[in-house]
């Protein structure tokens, strides 16, 4: 007699969202653990990540997500806020998002951390709902 291991389906990241509103708070940092820790342990990866995002509407296969993104936030340390500044600002004007809590400039210079994570939790969840389940998998 075989005994068949039965298993859940696969994690899938599917979330109702409207044009123009946040599907996740600013100070919402632990809902994602996977986010949070990438944020906290190579945040300009994050930051490459939500670039690649918002530019190509894929999720990265890569951990750095645009190299070029990641390496110039890395590069400009203390600075590199600037950056990431950047790129959430992009992607308030691709999704018609709101400047909340506060702008963008104050909001990472203050908690660049959540600022990022927020970002990085939106554009997943944006390109997953987008992009099927070949997104899901490189959004993992």
């Amino acid at each position: 007699v075989k005994a068949i291991a039965r298993h859940p389906p696969p994690f899938e990241i599917t979330m109702a969202y409207k044009e123009g509103e946040w599907t996740v708070g600013p100070w919402d940092c632990c809902s994602d653990p996977s986010a949070g820790c990438l944020v906290c342990c190579c945040a300009p990866c994050a930051v490459g990540q939500v670039k690649e995002m918002v530019t190509t509407g894929n999720a990265s296969p890569s951990f750095t997500g645009d190299m070029t993104t990641c390496a110039l936030t890395w590069l400009l340390g203390g600075c590199g806020f600037l950056i990431s500044m950047g790129v959430r600002t992009e992607l308030r004007n691709k999704y018609k998002l709101p400047e909340k809590p506060c702008g963008d400039c104050l909001f990472h210079c203050c908690c660049g951390c959540c600022a990022i994570t927020q970002d990085l939790k939106e554009a997943r969840i944006r390109v997953v709902n987008a992009g099927g389940p070949e997104a899901t998998e490189m959004a993992r």
